[in-house]
């Protein structure tokens, strides 16, 4: 490991704001950067599968990445130029929880690879996810929570696409903690994870495979 996903890996958040800043000066490529950062996570995620890290500092992890993403984004642009969009994404937390975390950093790995990411925010009604992807026609809808009666609002959301004629033309990806405790096949989505980078995997897959098939 790097010095940037070390310092994430142990929750030292001056120790990753150092990496960043350092990197930044030494004017390293920020999607790199990024990448390292995203690693660091992955080995949060490691220790917390095996009982050594909690809730809390999984949490801790994806401010301190968060905080980190804040600093590099605006120098993404610096280094590579400005991104043309591949691809539209629509992300939301489910009504009836606000958790975001997880969501956020998904937003944060799909605006570094040029993917152009509507967020409407947490506690998003079902008409309003219809609504907006009806107004922006996404490629994917990511629907995001935390809580167990958040699991019948995912499938509220899909059901109603598909009432509104719109399931075809869009794929829904769940995730967050409750995906992890739950069966599969209890959510009517295309994909459930619990893990941001295979979530940010799997979307990008998706829109490779419409490029190729609009191309």
């Amino acid at each position: 490991m790097g010095k940037l996903s070390e310092a994430i890996a142990v929750l030292d958040k001056q120790g990753v704001l150092q990496a960043v800043e350092e990197g930044i000066a030494a004017n390293l490529d920020p999607l790199l950067m990024i990448d390292e950062a995203r690693f660091g996570l992955e080995v949060v995620g490691e220790k917390f599968d095996r009982g050594e890290y909690f809730l809390m500092e999984l949490m801790r992890a994806a401010q301190i990445f968060q905080s980190a993403a804040g600093l590099l984004a605006p120098k993404i642009e610096e280094f590579h130029g400005k991104v043309q969009a591949k691809g539209k994404v629509l992300l939301g937390t489910v009504a009836g929880d606000i958790h975001d975390l997880g969501k956020n950093i998904v937003k944060i790995l799909l605006e570094c690879r040029g993917i152009e990411v509507i967020d409407l925010g947490v506690d998003v009604r079902t008409q309003k996810f219809v609504k907006a992807v009806e107004e922006y026609q996404p490629d994917v809808i990511g629907l995001s929570a935390l809580l167990t009666a958040s699991v019948a609002e995912m499938n509220k959301v899909v059901e109603a696409l598909e009432q509104a004629g719109l399931r075809k033309a869009v794929k829904v990806i769940v995730g967050g903690g409750i995906v992890g405790e739950i069966q599969r096949s209890a959510l009517k989505a295309d994909h459930a994870t619990i893990d941001a980078n295979e979530g940010v995997r799997t979307i990008e897959g998706w829109i490779d495979e419409r490029a190729i098939q609009v191309a």
